[in-house]
């Protein structure tokens, strides 16, 4: 009875000790399963980054965006993407309120609002950390993002902001052998294309911008030069001065003789775009991006039939005749409250987009990358992009208005432009609201 009963506490006492370890391996594997996740947890970053599509190879960059995610497992990116005139009002409130995503693509006039409240990162230290990266890049790539030595983004693409580009078989209709070399044979051009009853230039200018970045910039700087554009952001010029006014008193003078659609400030470029592909235009005024809309989405035959050229000089005019205005543009940059391994992982997605591999998918996409590339598959451009880099060659650029000024400023220059336009407003009375709005922020 005793050897029984005694069996039974042994049996019992085994089991329980058999049960506690099962348990405590159990427990443990719990806590280990817990500490992992725990962990796995922690090691994971999220980024933001705030984006339109930089440009019209902006499938480009998405594929980039989706191949760092899938080469950075521990990073979850996260895409805030807009079309693109909604993205510049959203980054316009964001810049007042101060949230704004962990990375941005913002341009120079951006830049120039958010610097001094210290909401972007400087950039000189992980590029001079790494020499490779940094010259990579073509040269001036960084002038619109510079200020007082400091780096605060990476250019997405390094093009002109103005190129006309013109339907030589209607030139040729219309009497016109080749694109005017002089101002007055321009306007002279302009009235024989209006006789063959089609628009002499299609622009779409709903939004503001595309007249007084793709024309203005670089008209105004065919009569002030670009040392003007210095001094005036200096303090030492004025849009008083007479030069300024008569690039305003120009290009209103265009909009009187017919130059324009009449419904200029009511359609949008693409708009415009489809009035030169239905040959119902006979120019467009617009940046490097419409040589990827032409040969993208144009017609072989307007393709085909598509010249390249820029503004001739004008009258007394102090600026380069062959400068077109244009440069970086548009850069990615960071905010300046990431630290530690989030810096580290935006530091890692800039130069996933700008290094030589991602500018080769944009060259041959008919892009125009930021950085050298020294070897692509030259059969992959179109003809209208091998002739826009032929085109290029020698060609200076002057400051872009909506990169370079700040943004108070551009609204008012660029909406006074659209009444410009109309007859809402004359020349000099609008060089004098743009300088009034000049001095209150000096």
């Amino acid at each position: 009875m005793k050897s029984r009963k005694r069996k039974t506490i042994i049996m019992l006492s085994t089991c329980l000790a058999v049960s506690l370890t099962l348990f405590g391996c159990s427990e443990k594997k719990a806590v280990n399963e817990n500490a992992s996740a725990a962990e796995s947890s922690t090691d994971k970053i999220t980024l933001t980054i705030g984006h339109y599509d930089v440009d019209k190879n902006g499938e480009i960059f998405r594929e980039a965006l989706q191949e760092f995610r899938d080469e950075n497992k521990n990073i979850n990116l996260v895409e805030e993407a807009v079309p693109h005139d909604a993205y510049r009002v959203k980054m316009t409130t964001l810049g007042a309120s101060g949230e704004l995503p962990d990375l941005f693509v913002a341009n120079g006039s951006m830049l120039i609002d958010y610097i001094p409240k210290g909401y972007v990162g400087t950039l000189n230290e992980a590029l001079d950390a790494d020499p490779a990266w940094r010259d990579g890049f073509l040269p001036n790539s960084f002038d619109e993002f510079t200020v007082d030595g400091n780096i605060y983004g990476v250019p997405t693409a390094m093009f002109t902001v103005h190129m006309i580009y013109y339907n030589k078989k209607l030139f040729q209709q219309a009497g016109i052998s080749e694109f005017p070399k002089t101002w007055d044979g321009f306007t002279d051009a302009i009235e024989k294309l209006k006789a063959i009853g089609v628009t002499p230039i299609a622009m779409g200018n709903k939004s503001n911008v595309p007249v007084g970045s793709t024309i203005f910039s670089t008209l105004a700087d065919r009569f002030t030069g670009t040392e003007w554009f210095h001094e005036m952001k200096a303090g030492k010029a004025k849009f008083t001065d007479a030069e300024f006014v008569s690039a305003l008193t120009q290009l209103q003078d265009l909009a009187k003789m017919g130059a324009f659609n009449p419904d200029i400030n009511s359609i949008d470029p693409s708009q415009a775009r489809t009035l030169y592909f239905n040959k119902q235009a006979a120019m467009i005024i617009d940046g490097a991006w419409a040589v990827t809309d032409i040969t993208r989405d144009g017609p072989e035959d307007i393709e085909k039939s598509t010249g390249l050229a820029s503004l001739p000089p004008v009258p007394g005019g102090k600026g380069d005749p062959l400068a077109v205005a244009g440069g970086s543009g548009w850069s990615v940059a960071y905010n300046a409250k990431l630290t530690g391994a989030e810096k580290e992982a935006a530091i890692k997605l800039l130069k996933k987009v700008s290094n030589e591999e991602y500018g080769r998918k944009k060259i041959e996409r008919n892009g125009q990358p930021p950085v050298k590339v020294t070897d692509y598959d030259k059969s992959k451009l179109a003809p209208l992009s091998v002739e826009y880099f032929q085109f290029m060659e020698g060609k200076k650029f002057t400051p872009i208005y909506d990169i370079q000024l700040n943004p108070a400023l551009v609204e008012v220059i660029y909406k006074g432009i659209q009444d410009l336009l109309i007859g809402g407003i004359q020349p000099a009375d609008l060089a004098k609201k743009i300088q009034t709005i000049q001095d209150s922020q000096q």
